[in-house]
């Protein structure tokens, strides 16, 4: 019963802790791996890494959305950027927080 209940909990873990393989000097434009990429979370993310990099939401792509119990984890490219950011939402697209998943140093 505790493997149903912290599942969801360790894939959105996962998925933040996968983009923060370093690539130096090289922009990966990862795959699209799942989810709906244009539910209300998702877009909630797109709206707030745009706010937090300065850009327009049209420089922002999910490619990945794992729904759980804890919240949505959102994966997106962002335009000139060297790793992909990762955001948590609600389902109803109340965004929690986003992080840059590369070296800080080169944003």
């Amino acid at each position: 019963m505790i493997f149903r209940t912290c599942a969801p909990i360790g894939l959105i873990c996962l998925t933040v802790l996968a983009g923060c393989v370093e690539n130096e000097g090289s922009t990966v434009t990862p795959a699209v791996t799942g989810g709906d990429l244009n539910s209300t979370a998702a877009n909630a993310c797109r709206a707030a890494i745009a706010r937090e990099t300065g850009l327009s939401v049209s420089d922002v792509a999910v490619f990945d959305v794992v729904e759980g119990e804890a919240g949505v984890g959102v994966r997106a490219t962002v335009a000139g950027a060297d790793a992909p950011w990762s955001c948590e939402s609600s389902p109803s697209g109340q965004v929690a927080g986003v992080m840059y998943t590369g070296n800080e140093g080169s944003l």
